[in-house]
């Protein structure tokens, strides 16, 4: 069944959406990740796009377009109470170019929804379908990610844990119907209880513990570090990320300094 839906939040963070991006400078089917190939060559492209060195940062980002596949399917289902079908034989992977920096994402071919059923039955039929969309969806791809980058999966998966956290600290500050925040913390605390088997993983990775280190541009509001790193730094002139949990402490001092003797605004 189709039905009418808002994606401009989903759009404006993940680039997913029905129309996709305005100006795509290269698109792929994204069910063209399960040949190794043509996966191999998706990684090439964005690497380029990206300016990477390597593979690393291609397929960091490539496998958190996964992450965000899922996050989406639980806000539609969140702000419009549907189950988003979001195969990926339903969906065309873009790239974008913005001047200094791109946009990955996706287009939906085709809006397809069910109604979630309301009371008790909700939590049984997120559970199902979540877990059917990560053994189905973003696992296998993660792999074909993984595989085609010519890396371990376990550098996608780790990633997840703080991208989490984050995404409920913004439905928590920024959605002020207190029914629909009761009932996204309701639906993100399944994707907790998800079996590990379907992330072929030893643990689920949306579950994580936070550390926070001092902010220096907003000192009323620690900075999370990441749960691992998305090699952002893998690229022409790049750099880690300041809440990245690969640098030392006498690199974060310094970057601090710096930030600290920059006028605000600049």
């Amino acid at each position: 069944m189709t039905t009418e839906l808002d994606f401009s939040l989903i759009k404006y963070f993940f680039h997913i959406s029905p129309e996709g991006a305005e100006h795509p400078s290269y698109s792929l089917p994204a069910a063209s990740f399960y040949d190794l190939e043509q996966a191999k060559q998706a990684v090439e492209y964005t690497g380029e796009f990206v300016q990477a060195i390597g593979t690393k940062t291609a397929s960091s980002f490539m496998g958190m377009s996964f992450f965000n596949l899922a996050i989406t399917k639980l806000l539609i289902g969140v702000l419009h109470n549907r189950s988003l079908d979001l195969p990926i034989e339903n969906l065309t992977y873009q790239l974008e170019n913005h001047d200094d920096h791109v946009h990955l994402g996706y287009r939906i071919n085709e809006v397809r929804s069910a109604q979630i059923p309301d009371g008790e039955a909700r939590s049984a039929f997120i559970y199902n379908e979540m877990s059917s969309y990560i053994e189905n969806t973003v696992t296998p791809g993660i792999e074909a990610i993984a595989a085609a980058g010519n890396v371990k999966t376990a550098m996608i998966w780790t990633q997840f844990g703080s991208h989490a956290l984050e995404v409920l600290d913004y439905v928590v500050d920024y959605v002020k119907h207190p029914g629909l925040l009761e009932i996204f913390k309701h639906d993100f605390n399944i994707l907790m209880e998800l079996p590990t088997e379907l992330f072929k993983r030893s643990r689920n990775p949306f579950v994580h513990t936070p550390r926070f280190i001092d902010n220096p541009w907003h000192p009323e509001k620690p900075l999370m570090i990441k749960s691992a790193c998305c090699f952002y730094d893998c690229r022409v002139d790049g750099d880690k990320c300041y809440a990245c949990p690969r640098m030392l402490p006498e690199e974060r001092e310094e970057k601090k300094k710096v930030v600290l003797a920059t006028p605000a605004g600049e």
